[in-house]
């Protein structure tokens, strides 16, 4: 297992949920739009935490590819136990940064293999800094 700030954890696999082209919404020279959003979920139960990466890349007001991407990501007991707060587990910002991090790498990677001779072929998903999106550690009530 690898440690983040006293986070143990290890990769728990990814999954592509979804990547549906509709190649025929595409206009040669025009400017396509990437649209993203991302999601954690966490399984108590397995410890397990996910992070979901959607992406569209759109021309106007038509999609042309959408891509929704999971990582999963398993925590020690002993971690899960050290930020769980008041039937609460509180998972700092900085390390939803890092899974977040995984994703995104891998969902570039996965772009490039799969658009290979197709109108998209050769287009990049730009890095992006989590480390500035979050802010504010994710709080999760675990229930009774």
């Amino acid at each position: 297992m690898n440690k983040q700030k006293n986070i143990e954890y290890k990769l728990a696999g990814f999954e592509l949920t979804q990547f549906r082209p509709a190649w025929e919404n595409y206009t040669d020279g025009v400017g396509v739009e990437i649209q993203n959003n991302i999601g954690f979920a966490y399984n108590a139960e397995k410890k397990v935490l996910k992070c979901t990466i959607s992406m569209s890349f759109v021309q106007g007001i038509n999609s042309v590819l959408d891509i929704e991407f999971c990582t999963y990501i398993e925590l020690h007991p002993d971690s899960v136990k050290n930020m769980t707060e008041e039937n609460r587990l509180v998972v700092p910002a900085n390390f939803l940064a890092q899974c977040a991090s995984f994703g995104h790498g891998a969902i570039r990677g996965v772009m490039y293999l799969k658009t290979q001779n197709t109108p998209l072929e050769g287009a990049m998903i730009p890095p992006t800094e989590y480390h500035k999106i979050f802010r504010e550690d994710y709080v999760i009530e675990l229930g009774k």
